[in-house]
């Protein structure tokens, strides 16, 4: 899908959620719902395409593939994370928002490790 069809979409239920917010509430939650399921099938769609490019980066890697998975697990997890808390801000649970980005980011931190570990073993390998 591209950008276009995703805004347009994106506009339409959000139109129809304030008209229908004034009205009946329900249908109106139903519809954030449901644009909330549609961007997070469109999210898969796209962390499917750049999987593929990473496995065909990953081809020139060929005894760091570790970096690899690393790397796409660091996507993943801000993805998630960060859609996850906007569902709840707009669900009106701020707080669960702010302490699901603070684990994402705790996450992420411990996730690139390795890859930092693999730097200063470089960085002592070349000053010796």
């Amino acid at each position: 899908m591209n950008v276009i069809t995703i805004c347009m979409i994106s506009l339409v239920g959000v139109i129809l959620y304030l008209i229908l917010k004034g009205y009946k509430q329900e249908y109106s939650m139903l519809i954030i719902v449901v644009l909330s399921l549609l961007f997070g099938v469109w999210m898969l769609e796209i962390l499917k395409k750049m999987e593929e490019f990473f496995y065909e980066i990953s081809s020139f890697l060929e005894e760091n593939k570790t970096f690899y998975k690393i790397l796409f697990k660091i996507i993943g997890i801000t993805y998630i994370c960060e859609f996850t808390s906007g569902i709840c801000k707009d669900a009106g649970a701020s707080s669960v928002g702010n302490q699901i980005e603070i684990v994402g980011k705790m996450l992420v931190l411990v996730s690139g490790i390795p890859i930092l570990i693999s730097v200063i073993e470089a960085i002592k390998e070349y000053n010796i």
